[in-house]
């Protein structure tokens, strides 16, 4: 019985130190030295802590997504170094886990459904005699909020001022356990008001692929059992969405740590839109993993 006991506090020590992390990326192109820097300090944080590490596909813009893209991201890995879990998640084989949890908001009455197209909100907004380059041009006017539209054949809004009747004066926080764009670190409050300024009635679900980012990775970084969200300190201002999420759906909110960018000559973000040196390329011209690493300080 001793020993039982005393292997009980062992085995939960060790589920309390250790993390789950994870590296998802979007195959609508070749990666790039952020992804390698992205990738290489997920495995760094878990296998420091003896953790996992896990791999996801974001592939839910079936648009952009690419089988040749895909198979590249497993190459670059596995030549990266980094080892991942063999239960690789990919989006757009749980459209239909995705749709579960939709239900579940409309069921509380706190989604509605919204046909307008961007230029319907621009007009709607310009006759608001608010300017389409402001701020608050990024916040839906609400013009289908009251028309009771279904959820199940046009973009999916959260209601926000539904939501704030919901869980009531509350303040959300979050950990973060790396640093802000602006050197946010350590426990992160903010309130529902905060995010309603700043996001509005912000889209849960698109039309065409019946889900959107935000909804998709709050519920698979629960399913994943994702304890540690590492990723760039460009989608800092987003967690909010995500936590305010993971709390409608009694998730349990992750630490999170969000790193700095990589960036070019002209201290511009990579990014695959601008044809930024991919790591294939880099690798075909010889460079080695030590001077990848070199040159990423990691």
């Amino acid at each position: 019985m001793d020993v039982i006991y005393k292997l009980f506090w062992v085995i939960t020590y060790f589920i309390k130190i250790m993390i789950v992390s994870r590296f998802a990326p979007s195959p609508t192109g070749l990666l790039h030295l952020g992804h390698a820097y992205s990738a290489l300090l997920a495995f760094r944080l878990a296998k420091k802590r003896n953790g996992i590490f896990r791999l996801r596909i974001e592939n839910i813009d079936i648009t952009r997504c690419k089988k040749v893209y895909e198979d590249s991201i497993y190459e670059d890995l596995h030549w990266l170094g980094v080892k991942w879990k063999k239960d690789i998640v990919r989006q757009s084989d749980r459209i239909p886990l995705y749709q579960y949890y939709l239900k579940i908001l409309e069921e509380k009455d706190l989604v509605y459904g919204c046909k307008c197209s961007r230029s319907d909100i621009n007009n709607a907004l310009s006759a608001l005699s608010i300017p389409i380059n402001s701020f608050d041009s990024k916040i839906y006017p609400g013009t289908c909020k009251e028309k009771k539209l279904s959820i199940w054949n046009n973009n999916v809004r959260v209601d926000i001022e539904k939501i704030k009747k919901y869980l009531g004066n509350i303040i959300l926080s979050f950990n973060e356990n790396g640093l802000g764009p602006n050197g946010e670190t350590g426990v992160q409050h903010f309130d529902i008001n905060w995010l309603q300024k700043k996001y509005g009635d912000f889209i849960v679900a698109r039309k065409d692929i019946r889900t959107s980012y935000n909804l998709a990775v709050t519920v698979d970084d629960h399913s994943q059992n994702i304890s540690l969200v590492s990723r760039g300190n460009d989608l800092f201002y987003v967690t909010p969405i995500h936590v305010l999420l993971q709390k409608l759906f009694n998730f349990q909110i992750p630490n999170f740590f969000h790193h700095r960018l990589i960036i070019d000559k002209k201290g511009k973000k990579l990014s695959k839109t601008k044809k930024s040196v991919s790591l294939n390329q880099l690798r075909m011209e010889g460079i080695s993993l030590d001077e990848i690493k070199s040159m990423l300080d990691i």
